[in-house]
């Protein structure tokens, strides 16, 4: 890559992250991960692992794939806390590698 493409490329990142709102990178916790057995079905808006439940935020890919797992099942739950919120939401739900 030439110089001036590279400078060009490096001031355009500059720009867009000097651009992006404080509030929007505030918003959201750093995400904990949760490993578990599912110990009731999951429903559309909250899974229940280990004998705790968790509400399951709309339209994050939890959302569209909790229909895959069952009761019995090990899972990884990815969970996000937004500023807005009192309590975690799941965002992801993975099989747990090894179950």
């Amino acid at each position: 890559m030439k110089h001036g493409k590279l400078w060009l490329a490096m001031a355009a990142l500059a720009i867009g992250l000097a651009l992006q709102s404080p509030a929007a990178r505030a918003v959201r916790a750093v995400g904990a991960t949760v490993t578990g057995q599912i110990t009731a079905a999951p429903a559309a808006d909250q899974i229940e692992v280990d004998h705790h439940v968790y509400l399951i935020k709309q339209d994050a890919p939890a959302a569209r794939t909790y229909r895959n797992f069952y009761r019995g099942d090990t899972v990884d739950l990815l969970l996000e806390r937004s500023a807005t919120e009192s309590a975690p939401t799941v965002v992801s739900i993975i099989k747990h590698v090894g179950s």
